[in-house]
């Protein structure tokens, strides 16, 4: 590291931190697409769901059966047609 990693640092109109690309980044701009189409008064052309899960450095243990758990009938994800995994983990996986 160039800097502090645990401390948000700009350096040449870039930002540096731990989790900034893996994780806390791309989790945080869902919810910066949400907040521009809401500020600039554009509807959202879908639905958005989010679920966060931490265990990402530990395979994600249990994110598959809590999805399948909540697909079923009434529950949160049951009208969900598209998921997008926003951890570059799953990147290198087949």
């Amino acid at each position: 590291w160039d800097t502090e990693p645990f401390v948000l640092t700009e350096k040449d109109g870039k930002l540096f931190g731990r989790g900034s690309t893996d994780d806390k980044g791309p989790a945080l701009s869902w919810l910066w697409v949400v907040e521009a189409h809401q500020a600039l008064g554009v509807k959202l052309p879908v639905n958005i769901k989010l679920m966060y899960e931490g265990m990402e450095e530990y395979g994600s243990e249990g994110i598959f059966d809590t999805i399948i758990a909540e697909s079923k009938e009434g529950k949160f994800l049951n009208d969900v047609d598209f998921f997008c995994i926003s951890d570059n983990y799953w990147l290198g996986k087949t």
